[in-house]
């Protein structure tokens, strides 16, 4: 048996051993099983004399190492219309004699160095509709002989003239429908394209905004200085490429400056006096400046923080500490003078008028508040003692006279 057609079929397995023995077949036609999927290695092993191999639409993944080893006699190898992604480097190496190599209509991606490696006979090799972004700059190294290529309709934007300088022998170019940009990335290709004697499709340029539609082969050298902001460019196309000054946008954030800074955001309110406030209960967090107006405010404030220095356990309390912008203390800690028993109270003077010397207290007084209290006290009692006498002092001198 020389050919074998089991095309269009709904073979989803294939055991690896399945043409053993099969040493004279030339032609092996699997194309169109779309559930196949994935082939096992071993598959093709033995088929020494196999010189055409149809593996196209058959919902093919991938490409596992090994799978086209010892088929030397390979000369088309048809994968078109799968959905291979990745192809691995050296996985065609033994293919030394294959002379048509499709792997159109797939999802792959990228281009490695030695994808190629060992390809010395190809002469056609098809690309187009896939997605390929990048190419190795030796990914043709070894296709000298190739002269077909088709990489129309896939995902491009540069192509250096090193990648396609190895193929000394193509006759035939197709990139069109690939995104361009006509910069000084594309200087070298426009460089290999004054050398290049073949037949080519357009390369249409996609950018700058300028060049946009011009035949990047038919381009001066002078249109390629300076590079392209590709990728904010290409963010911006679809509505502006050119700003009112006429100068192509930045990738900076139109929210910042030159300097950094952002327009749009008010600088931030310097808060450290309200840290510092929070931090030190007590005079930080009033005025120190006395108020004459107000000479009860100043009184209090005065025995608050006196009471606080001299009662540690609670000077170090956060609970002690409200949530106003200023850290001051709740009117719990210390009661105000106003409620104090009327009998305790005495003409206040503010802080600004000289006070009178007043007789020091005795150590078995705990605080100063408290010796205030206890002389206030006794300079009542005083004045009612007083009070009392006067009267029995007249009239002895009435009695007397």
């Amino acid at each position: 048996m020389t050919i074998l057609w089991i095309h269009s079929n709904n073979i989803s397995l294939i055991e690896s051993r399945a043409f053993y023995g099969l040493d004279k077949l030339e032609e092996l036609d699997l194309s169109d099983n779309v559930n196949l999927k994935f082939i096992n290695p071993t598959t093709f092993q033995g088929l020494i004399h196999l010189h055409t191999l149809h593996l196209d639409r058959c919902g093919l993944l991938e490409l596992p190492t090994g799978l086209f080893r010892g088929l030397f006699s390979l000369q088309h190898l048809y994968l078109q219309d799968n959905n291979l992604q990745n192809l691995l480097d050296d996985t065609f190496l033994d293919l030394a004699n294959l002379t048509y190599l499709f792997l159109h209509g797939n999802k792959i991606k990228s281009l490695s160095e030695n994808v190629f490696r060992g390809l010395i006979n190809l002469d056609r090799l098809l690309l187009h509709q896939n997605r390929v972004s990048l190419v190795h700059h030796r990914s043709f190294h070894d296709l000298g002989k190739v002269m077909t290529l088709y990489l129309f309709n896939n995902n491009l934007t540069v192509l250096s003239g090193e990648t396609m300088a190895p193929l000394v022998s193509l006759q035939y170019l197709r990139l069109n429908g690939n995104q361009w940009i006509c910069d000084c990335q594309a200087q070298s290709l426009w460089n290999w394209f004054k050398q290049f004697k073949g037949s080519s499709s357009e390369l249409e340029c996609h950018l700058p905004a300028n060049l946009a539609g011009r035949d990047l082969k038919r381009l001066q050298s002078s249109d390629l200085e300076g590079c392209v902001d590709s990728f904010n460019q290409i963010r911006t196309s679809v509505f502006s490429t050119k700003t009112r000054s006429g100068k192509l946008p930045t990738t900076d954030s139109p929210l910042n400056s030159r300097d950094g800074s952002q327009k749009c955001c008010q600088p931030e309110t310097d808060k450290s006096f309200i840290y510092e406030a929070k931090g030190k209960a007590g005079p930080s967090s009033h005025s120190s400046r006395p108020s004459p107006n107000n000479p009860f405010k100043d009184k209090e404030n005065m025995s608050k923080i006196k009471y606080i220095e001299t009662d540690p356990s609670k000077n170090g309390s956060n609970k002690q500490i409200n949530d106003s912008p200023f850290g001051t203390f709740p009117s719990v800690v210390d009661p105000p003078l106003t409620k104090l028993k009327p009998e305790f109270l005495a003409p206040i003077q503010p802080s600004t008028v000289p006070t009178k010397k007043r007789q020091g207290c005795s150590k078995k007084n705990k605080s100063k508040a408290q010796c205030r209290l206890t002389q206030q006290g006794n300079s009542s009692t005083l004045h009612s003692s007083l009070s009392l006498l006067l009267p029995l002092l007249v009239w002895s001198l009435l009695l007397l006279c």
